[in-house]
């Protein structure tokens, strides 16, 4: 567990060094000044998953071994066959999390956060507010106690899905023919930038987190022939002070819950 953190920050910095050398969208902010307020953001949603959901996480994982509640505790299977179940079930999960999402205007207000950015890159991936941290992390614990889930099962997902949102949310030019090549199995950029469009009907299209299967089966799948014409962002908060740390932080607050 004391590695995650350390492969994660490894991670980020590899990628934002290649974006620096293969941009897919070539801008002319500073992608330092860019990435400051995620860096401050994933700090606090550190910390704040650090000393008070991770307790919170396991304690309620501690309670259902204990009963013991969930699947895997009712199946008699090795330890890789449940991990590799719990491992789908858990990304299907993933995948309806983020369709209920903009559906639901409470939550949207927290996630339209994360969409506000109009600048995409890797860092675009620490971009969450620590409210749809805390509501994610609550209204998960349900689902983990059903399917029986692990601490380090849930841990090496969440460990899979950090590295994945780091990549699929990069500004890595990925010639067509290989992003098409990885989103046979994963979410890839190209695949992840039609999701970030400022046109709603690319917006609610390419939902899955990890396993691209999970749009292709529920016809969720949207892709752009030149995902460089994409504007990501929303058409709301595209002024600078959405785009500092303080707006992001009171975007939420915003009396405007359209889409």
């Amino acid at each position: 567990m004391n590695q995650k953190p350390l492969l994660i920050i490894i991670t980020l910095v590899v990628i934002f060094a290649l974006e620096g050398l293969f941009p897919h969208y070539r801008r002319s902010q500073s992608r330092i000044k860019h990435a400051f307020p995620h860096i401050l953001t994933a700090i606090m949603n550190g910390l704040l998953m650090r000393f008070v959901l991770v307790g919170v996480t396991i304690i309620a994982i501690g309670w259902a071994e204990s009963n013991p509640w969930g699947l895997m505790h009712m199946l008699s299977l090795s330890l890789n066959t449940e991990t590799v179940i719990v491992f789908v079930l858990f990304d299907v999960w993933m995948y309806f999390w983020h369709i209920i999402n903009p559906r639901v205007p409470f939550l949207w207000r927290f996630h339209r956060a994360h969409h506000s950015d109009i600048a995409m890159d890797t860092t675009t991936a620490l971009r969450f507010h620590p409210g749809e941290l805390v509501l994610s992390t609550f209204i998960r614990l349900p689902v983990v106690i059903l399917l029986g889930m692990s601490f380090n099962q849930l841990v090496l997902f969440e460990v899979l899905l950090n590295l994945s949102t780091l990549f699929h949310h990069s500004n890595l030019a990925i010639p067509e023919k290989w992003d098409r090549i990885l989103r046979v199995l994963i979410v890839t950029p190209n695949m992840h930038r039609v999701h970030h469009s400022v046109e709603r009907t690319e917006t609610n299209s390419n939902f899955t987190s990890l396993l691209s299967v999970w749009d292709r089966l529920n016809r969720t799948l949207k892709m752009r022939e030149d995902t460089r014409t994409i504007t990501t962002g929303l058409p709301l908060f595209r002024e600078q002070q959405w785009q500092r740390l303080w707006g992001f932080l009171i975007t939420p607050l915003s009396e405007d819950v359209t889409r």
